[in-house]
């Protein structure tokens, strides 16, 4: 895939639009990255230059470094974010993507805390999986989660994924 931007189409789900993430969710991403309870499991940020970012984001100007790194990893053609955005009011409660897409694809995924416990993110996550899977012939899915990350796990379980390999860096392997 590197080298060859990606082209990331808008998906649907009964109750969410996946948009391509883009600076028009600033303020959305904002909320998203100064939240502690986001940021709790989500291992180190950085921009595309690999500069570690301050998590929680004390301004938007760190979140819009991390919109900046999504466009610039679909147009190197690796990687992309996806905003969730709810069909009934229009507003961002979260980002779906992978961290790589390739024959074994890694999915990631932040969630606004008001929206947890709602069934969004197994119907984000299942809209990009399929698109994936359709679009690059995908053959497995990944994801890293923190073993204390029970909701993650269970979501990842929810989503056919497996723990396998010994904890790294703090993160558990689950696959497809």
């Amino acid at each position: 895939m590197a080298n060859v931007s990606l082209n990331i189409p808008t998906l649907s789900t009964d109750r969410l639009q996946l948009v391509p993430l883009s600076f028009a969710h600033s303020q959305g991403m904002y909320a998203l990255w100064s939240c502690p309870e986001v940021c709790e499991y989500s291992g180190v940020v950085c921009d595309y230059d690999r500069n570690v970012l301050p998590m929680p984001a004390g301004s938007d100007e760190v979140s819009d470094k991390i919109i900046e790194f999504w466009l610039r990893a679909a147009a190197d053609g690796w990687g992309l974010r996806w905003a969730m955005v709810r069909v009934e009011d229009s507003r961002f409660i979260g980002a779906v993507g992978f961290n790589s897409i390739a024959d074994c694809s890694e999915l990631a995924y932040h969630l606004l805390p008001d929206a947890w416990g709602q069934g969004y993110m197994l119907e984000a996550c299942q809209a990009a999986v399929n698109w994936v899977e359709q679009t690059y012939e995908c053959t497995s899915i990944e994801a890293f989660i923190e073993p204390p990350n029970l909701a993650s796990i269970a979501l990842a379980q929810r989503l056919g994924l497996t723990a396998n390999g010994p904890v790294e860096d703090g993160a558990q392997r689950y696959s497809s």
